[in-house]
Formats: C-alpha cells, structure tokens, sequence
C-alpha cells in the first residue's frame, strides 16, 4: 500500500483494501489499465439494451444506406441469405407413420406456395427476405394470420412479413396490463418487447403503419398495439443474455465500409483528372478592345480578344483560349501504388466483421488454392450451420411448422394425436470444392456409420423418402423392361462389375433375371412399349 492507502486504512481498512487490490488488477490486466493509450475505450458499463436503445435507428439507416451504395455490403447480404436460406429450408415430417407423413407433406406443399398474405411469394421466399432483413436491419418481424376456411384442403394459415421499424421502441417503461389482448402476463416493456416474469418474451408493440412510410388520410394513425408472443415470430440473433432487439450485422463494418467507399471515390476523381489532356491558349495582346459594361453605366472596361473566355470544368482533348494575363497552373498529384493494399486489407476487415470469406465477397480467387478455399469454407460452414440450428430454424422453420399443424387439426385436415407432429429441417447443399474426392469421403462416412443414410441424403438438400420412391419406381419400371443400368448397385459391385445372380434373384437382383410385371396406381398392368 501506498501512504494514501495506508491513511484511509485507518478511517476504513475495506475500502484501503478494495484500492489495492483493484490497483493490482489493473497492473496484471494490461487491457484495464487507464492512460493515454486506453483513452479511446467506451468502456460504459451498461446493459445491452441500454447500448441499443440509442443507437438502434442510426445503425439500421446507416446499414440500409451501405447496402444501397456499396456493392461489397450488397454481396454480403447475397452470401448470407443464399448459404443459410438458399432456395428454403425445407421440412421432412417425421412423426413415425409412413401414410401420415405423405399426407403432411402433400398439405405443406399445397399451402408453402400460398404463405404469403400479400400473395408474393412462398415461405422459402419469405425465410430468405426475413434472414436479409435481419442482417441488414438487425431484425425481421412475422406475423401469423388465420385465415377463414374456404378452402377444404388448404390450411387456413397466411403469414404477414414486416421489418423490424414496426416494432414501437418508445413503449418503454411500465405499461402492464392495461386492457391489449393477450396481455395478462405483462409487467413491463423495453423498447417495444413486452415482458413478463424473468424477462420472458410475452410480445411486441407494433406500428399500424411503417414510421418511415409517408402518411395519408387513408392510412390508420401511428398508435402501437400490442401482440402475443403466439401470433408472431420476432426473428434476431441475440449476442449478449437479455438482448430485447436486434442489431444489424453491418455495425462493426460501418465506418470502415464508408471510408472505403469514399477512399475510391477520391482514387476514381483522381483518375478522371489525370485522364484530361488539354490545351490552352494565351493571348498576350494587351490592346484590347473597349467593352460596354450595363451594370456600370458610364464606363468602359479593357478586355483581351477573348472576353467570355472563363475556365470552370475540363475535358479531355478541350482547347481552351484564355484571356491576356491569364495563365493556368495545375496541382501534380503523385502516383499512388496503395490503392490495391488498401482495398485488400478494408475488405478483409469487412469480411471477417459479417462472418464471410474475402474471396466471396470480392470475388478475387487469384491467389486461392484448394487448401485456402477448403479452409475458409469449413469455418464459414460452422458460422452457417450456427446460424441455421440456433437462429433460423427454431425461431421460424419451428414456430411455423408448429402453427401451420396446429390449424390443419382445427380445420380436420389432421387428426388429433397424443404424440406432436414433428419434422426434421433439411438445410441447403453444401457444393463439394473436389467432388471426387468429397463424395467420396461422405460415402465412407455413411458406410461405416458416422452419418445416416437419410443425413447423407438430406446433404444433398434432397427429402431421403422421396429420393427412396423415386428410386424404387425408376428401377421398377427399369426392371419391367428389361434395363441394366451400371449404377445399379443390385447388379454390380463398388467396381461396377456385375454381381452373381441366381434363379431366385440373389446375389443383388430381386427380379431373378426376369422382369416383373409393373402396375399402374390404380393396379392395372402396365405394357412395354412394341419395338419397331
């Protein structure tokens, strides 16, 4: 302890105590240490709504505006919703009842292409324009909608997509319960999430209207209402314990994104100016004429031969005559070799800000090898499938499925059951970068036992059951008329020589070397086409 510590321990031993241990800290943590060096921390010490409170409409414009007018943020956002969503995230009832799977399958089929309340889109399309919005705004919003049954074999279910402007943030403070529906349990509200006990989501305030939306006399006044947690889904990725609202992913790249935009700006101004080479001409003739002035009445000014001649632009291959007197000097800029370092270095940065490879997003591949781009995949595919399993699938894939079953049984397109209604989610492909040698590599693994076959068929985004009927029926219909095919591997072995068949049709083929007769679905033969 120092003399100042050893004076308070005598008035107050704990608080002389609690000065030198903190002091100790700061000398074994470099990082908590206080100076000129770590002046430039905000080390603020609050809670995490707290710091979104104020920034969130700032950093969801601004991101807005860095995805309209820069192309590098514009091919982020493509990256991200293509790798996680794709052409959707589909579903594989899986409740252990053949029959009832197919007939689940048929009812979601029939009503993805119709999720839509705006009638635009499917809900494959509305997963990925909710995954853009939640890396571009920070948060999407979606809304259930039951709709009236007029259609005896569609659920009547439509799903309403809103961003995340909906959501009123100035309903903070202590609403309760005040008369909204569906609000029994609320104590309290932050930043337009309501909560209840333990700061459990019971549902979001939102706008009739968008607040950016120019207003007319047609539309409803801009007072929030609120919404149970059960009719919505409020998609964000949370990063810190009792997160309410969602943060763009932009945020880290902000300042860096826009001193990139305006350091090439200035490189491309830079470059136009070089490019234009002109001529001038001076006139040295100092007799000049006489020019009547109008604003001054009474005098006359000496001019040189040329006395509109103003330089206000210049122009490649101009030739320019000046007046007499006049001379033109110009700056020499330097040379600059920085411009590609700068932009490698910025964009890597960027990069690795959102959570994508440099080479995705600049697309330069001249310095990739198998190695580099086998390496980034494999840490961008882990970011993905995180994304996937602990975002995107249990905030929508799952709550959707949940109420899209939910209404089937209530319009008697379901049959009620004790045990839920569950389905595996088949995410996108991953493309092979060395097919040969990745295939087969996952077949090894499917062999020896370290994936299903249904996963390894689910890798391929393919739905195993249908990849198994169609199979069967290809081979049925290949056995009926008498076709071998090499990748039959009834017939032939790993080496696609053939395999021995007996009378009974072991050894690999099932039809005994005669074909069976193939039937229709409605159990009529069917006939080999007559050879001409």
């Amino acid at each position: 302890m120092n003399a100042l510590d050893r004076a308070i321990g005598w008035v107050a031993p704990r608080a002389a105590l609690s000065r030198a241990r903190a002091r100790h800290a700061l000398r074994i943590y470099e990082g908590a240490s206080v100076g000129r060096r770590a002046s430039s921390f905000k080390a603020l010490n609050t809670s995490a709504n707290a710091e979104i409170q104020g920034a969130l409409r700032p950093l969801r414009s601004r991101a807005r505006d860095l995805a309209r007018n820069t192309p590098y943020a514009a091919r982020m956002l493509d990256i991200i919703t293509s790798h996680v969503v794709g052409t959707g995230i589909t579903p594989i009832p899986d409740t252990g009842e053949d029959v009832l799977d197919r007939r689940l399958e048929n009812l979601w089929d029939d009503w993805e292409g119709q999720a839509d309340v705006t009638g635009r889109m499917g809900f494959y399309g509305m997963q990925a324009l909710s995954v853009r919005g939640m890396v571009e705004s920070g948060e999407s919003v979606i809304r259930f909608i039951d709709r009236p049954l007029d259609n005896p074999r569609r659920v009547p279910l439509q799903l309403q997509l809103l961003e995340g402007d909906f959501i009123d943030q100035w309903r903070d403070g202590i609403y309760g319960n005040d008369g909204q529906a569906g609000a029994e349990d609320l104590e309290h509200t932050r930043l337009g999430v309501g909560l209840g006990e333990y700061d459990r989501r019971i549902g979001l305030w939102l706008n009739p209207n968008h607040p950016g939306e120019i207003n007319t006399s047609a539309m409803r006044p801009g007072v929030s209402a609120f919404v149970p947690q059960d009719e919505l889904i409020h998609l964000f990725k949370e990063l810190r314990p009792g997160q309410v609202r969602g943060v763009s992913w932009f945020a880290p790249i902000l300042m860096t994104s826009r001193e990139l935009a305006d350091f090439l700006d200035a490189v491309n101004v830079k470059a136009r100016v070089e490019a234009c080479f002109s001529g001038f001409v001076t006139n040295n003739d100092d007799a000049g004429v006489d020019v009547f002035d109008p604003s001054r009445p009474g005098l006359a000014g000496r001019d040189g031969a040329n006395p509109d001649a103003q330089l206000t632009s210049l122009e490649p291959g101009m030739l320019k005559e000046l007046r007499s007197g006049q001379d033109i000097k110009f700056a020499a800029p330097t040379g600059t070799t920085q411009v590609e370092p700068i932009l490698l270095f910025n964009l890597q940065a960027m990069a690795a800000g959102v959570g994508c490879t440099y080479d995705q997003v600049s697309g330069d591949l001249r310095g990739a090898n198998f190695s580099s781009l086998r390496a980034g995949k494999v840490e961008f595919r882990r970011l993905t499938e995180q994304l996937q399993n602990h975002v995107v699938i249990p905030q929508v894939c799952n709550r959707t499925w949940d109420r899209f079953v939910s209404r089937a049984v209530l319009a008697g397109l379901l049959p009620a059951r004790a045990e839920p209604y569950r389905a595996q989610w088949m995410t996108p492909a991953w493309e092979p970068i060395n097919p040969n040698d990745d295939i087969e590599a996952d077949i090894k693994a499917a062999r020896t036992g370290r994936i299903s076959p249904q996963e390894y068929v689910a890798s391929f985004g393919n739905n195993w059951r249908k990849v198994q009927d169609m199979t069967a029926a290809f081979y049925k219909r290949a056995d009926h008329l008498g076709l071998a095919y090499d990748i039959d591997a009834r017939r032939t072995d790993q080496s696609g020589k053939l395999q021995a068949v007996d009378g009974d049709g072991a050894g690999g083929d099932p039809t005994g070397g005669k074909p069976k007769p193939l039937k229709d679905d409605f159990g009529e033969p069917i006939t080999a086409p007559a050879s001409n």
